[in-house]
């Protein structure tokens, strides 16, 4: 059965699909088989990055109706041949717990299997967890963000699992002004371990309209979530 990594976030804007693709590309590079589920339905961008906007027909609201088999709705991703893309949904909202089912099967199929989840949500099936399995909450250390967290963690987290805090777009002018908090403000705040802060990059969005992830870009975040990301793989 492949770990689950459930990456969530309370507000949009905060880099959930950027933080999800990275530690993806993390695991297929590191040899892992992995698999890179897409829950934001209409809203996804995964595919955008991957190369693979114009390959999509089929999602797993397909293979859940017995419309397609699983292996016709997972597509390789050209630049990583360990990592393949699912989509929960081409076209509507469908949450991952509404595809349960679906999604134990995939762990059959997989080491790593990564979930992106739509915006201001972080349930999973609680049998979907393990004692191995994450989900990482990513967030601005600005109070808007903070607030959205609280209530995204309010929310019991299934036995077994933990969650872990990623500060993303953190920039020193803005905590030095007081308009973001420092790890350890964020960490007591919330009462949830801080798994790494990932600097503002302007190269980001530059390198994913490349086809390049952030875990690839040029610029300061790369090196920051790998720092963060690679430890979680037992890399």
């Amino acid at each position: 059965m492949g770990r689950v990594f459930a990456v969530c976030s309370g507000s949009g804007g905060v880099g959930k699909t950027t933080v999800a693709l990275s530690l993806a590309v993390c695991a297929s590079r590191a040899g892992k088989r992995t698999i890179l589920l897409d829950a934001s339905g209409p809203a996804r961008s995964a595919d955008l990055t991957l190369g693979l906007s114009g390959a999509l027909t089929l999602d797993m609201a397909d293979v859940a109706a017995g419309d397609a088999a699983m292996e016709a709705a997972l597509y390789p991703a050209v630049r990583y041949p360990n990592l393949r893309l699912a989509c929960a949904s081409l076209h509507d909202e469908v949450t991952a717990a509404e595809l349960s089912g679906t999604i134990l099967a995939l762990h059959s199929l997989c080491d790593i299997l990564v979930i992106d989840l739509p915006t201001g949500q972080a349930a999973l099936e609680e049998w979907m967890f393990t004692k191995d399995d994450v989900r990482i909450v990513v967030l601005r250390p600005d109070d808007a963000s903070i607030r959205s967290t609280e209530h995204l963690l309010g929310g019991a987290l299934p036995s077994g699992a933990q969650s872990l805090l990623l500060l993303n777009r953190t920039q020193s002018a803005l905590l030095r002004a007081g308009q973001q908090y420092d790890a350890n403000t964020v960490q007591m705040t919330l009462d949830c371990p801080v798994l790494g802060e990932v600097p503002e990059d302007k190269t980001i969005p530059l390198s994913a309209a490349k086809g390049r992830p952030a875990i690839e870009c040029d610029g300061p975040a790369w090196t920051a979530l790998s720092q963060a990301l690679m430890p979680l793989l037992d890399v």
